[in-house]
């Protein structure tokens, strides 16, 4: 009888450091997999918005086109960047634009625009701090003239050392070819609220 134990005690043994063994080797390999990753993914919001393609990863809804569109603007506020960056992000958000409001501005114009806007958000002392979107569920979306569209307001917190505040920024879009474009955006209150 003490033998039978003895086989029993030793099987169980033997099972629980089978299963030790599988548990540690998932952990490791989980460990390994993430930290690969973590390497992988490790780039700054600027490279990747720079490295940003816009053919194979254009945004899929109206949402996702102005979020992407605020991002290069945060970027655009609170990084020392040279004039050539500016360009090669200008052209990166011209891809965002509708046919139509490409037609109304040129390039130089537009970055011309953006150092201006730069350059004025310096001498007044404030960053851009973040952004916030809407839940889809807030997003109008209608139809004009035969061809899809959308608004929606996103609101930009920015701020000083002393004070922070809101900007609501409105946002059209327009359907272009499967892919919801930036029709226009403007500031929807010309006063920020002060906290």
């Amino acid at each position: 009888m003490a033998k039978k134990n003895k086989k029993s005690l030793l099987k169980t043994i033997i099972i629980a450091v089978f299963f030790a063994v599988i548990v540690l080797v998932y952990y490791f390999s989980l460990n390994h997999s993430t930290s690969n990753e973590k390497k992988s993914n490790n780039i700054s919001e600027k490279e990747e918005l720079m490295q940003y393609d816009m053919i194979a990863d254009y945004p899929k809804t109206p949402r996702e086109t102005v979020k992407l569109h605020c991002r290069y603007y945060k970027l655009l506020y609170n990084s020392d960047l040279t004039d050539e960056e500016i360009v090669d992000l200008n052209k990166k958000m011209m891809k965002l634009y509708s046919s139509e409001l490409l037609s109304y501005n040129t390039e130089s114009v537009m970055v011309n625009s953006i150092k201006d806007d730069i350059k004025k958000v310096e001498e007044e002392g404030y960053s851009y701090k973040a952004f916030t979107l809407p839940e889809t569920s807030q997003i109008t979306r209608y139809e004009q003239n035969g061809v899809n569209m959308a608004s929606m307001e996103v609101t930009v917190t920015v701020g000083t050392k002393e004070k922070t505040g809101y900007v609501y920024q409105q946002y059209v879009l327009v359907e272009e070819e499967g892919q919801w474009k930036i029709y226009g955006w403007g500031q929807s209150q010309s006063q920020p609220q002060k906290e």
